[in-house]
């Protein structure tokens, strides 16, 4: 666990969308505390630890139909600039093995804005035993989406855990969910991250990047900032982290469509019901064996009856893009 911030994710199978690490909605755990201790020493529920604050900071908590269950985390109301004492981290140890030829490690994550009034972000990173390797988070403060990444300065030789600001026009407001995406290549050490507004890449000469790094963790945190004086609440959904290839993204990417999909009842018995702001094209299910199992070009209700009970990824074809859900058929 890493206890110290920088400046400033199922067993794996092989899917058509790449190789599955995490796949994670919360709705396997039960409503309440995610855990009891707060020294992160004793994992509760699904393997989760914590650190910081009280119990009762840590949530899984139905914030709306479409999501079921969802983890709330809420900070402390305060802001240190030397210890966490305001800062609240959720976390879970993972083995990321990658087969041959998949060097993209990528995740996206669904990001609850909360009430969004006082000063920090709550975020998803990936860290190894040293520090972070890449995340992604929304700020309270801007109201925007920050990418993370280690970056190694030219001019000092240290590598350090920076935020990036991501967009120059894109706000989301309060008690909004936002789908978002982060990318690292493990050859290159390069990353990209995806929000509504589009993909971003970073490209400074005054920085470096550092190839293969090995994700051993996946946290999610809300952490505090100059002048914060609130207990900022959010919260995460939906997470999922692959590795991939540029070949099987170059066909199948798990893209954001520049618009809110949802996706209910999840898990779903009988029918399921998505909710688009743009025309959906096609929907395609897919079981964990990358086997397409079901295509639609059905837009609203689509019945999934016939399904076998399990996991399954939807393949959401919009005119802005595609969005990749995890189905849970009961």
């Amino acid at each position: 666990m890493k206890r110290t911030l920088s400046v400033l994710l199922f067993a794996s199978a092989s899917l058509m969308f790449g190789q599955t690490i995490v796949s994670e909605n919360f709705n396997s755990l039960t409503a309440g505390n995610l855990a009891t201790d707060v020294t992160g020493a004793t994992p509760g529920q699904g393997g989760y630890s914590i650190y910081g604050g009280a119990a009762s900071d840590y949530q899984v908590v139905a914030i709306d139909a479409a999501h079921v269950n969802s983890l709330r985390i809420t900070s402390g109301a305060g802001y240190s600039s030397t210890a966490n004492t305001f800062n609240r981290f959720a976390f879970k140890g993972i083995t990321t093995t990658a087969s041959a030829g998949n060097d993209i490690l990528q995740g996206t994550v669904d990001i609850y804005t909360g009430p969004a009034t006082g000063a920090g972000r709550i975020q998803c990173a990936l860290y190894d035993a040293t520090a972070g390797i890449v995340g992604i988070g929304y700020d309270y403060s801007t109201k925007k989406i920050v990418g993370m990444g280690r970056l190694t300065p030219v001019s000092t030789g240290t590598a350090a855990f920076y935020t990036i600001t991501l967009g120059t026009t894109s706000t989301y407001t309060a008690n909004t969910w936002v789908t978002v995406s982060f990318r690292y290549n493990k050859t290159t050490g390069a990353y990209t991250w995806t929000t509504p507004e589009g993909s971003f890449t970073f490209n400074n000469s005054s920085y470096t990047f550092t190839p293969g790094l090995v994700p051993l963790e996946y946290d999610f945190i809300s952490v505090t900032s100059t002048g914060n004086t609130v207990a900022n609440q959010a919260a995460v959904d939906n997470l999922n982290l692959i590795y991939t290839n540029s070949a099987t993204l170059a066909t199948n990417e798990v893209t954001n469509a520049k618009n809110s999909v949802s996706v209910y009842p999840n898990p779903v018995t009988d029918y399921v019901n998505i909710k688009s702001d743009d025309k959906i094209n096609k929907v395609e299910i897919f079981d964990l064996s990358g086997r397409k199992v079901f295509v639609t070009d059905k837009n609203e209700q689509i019945n999934v009856t016939d399904l076998a009970p399990g996991n399954y990824i939807m393949n959401i074809d919009t005119i802005n893009g595609n969005v990749s859900k995890k189905l849970i058929k009961k």
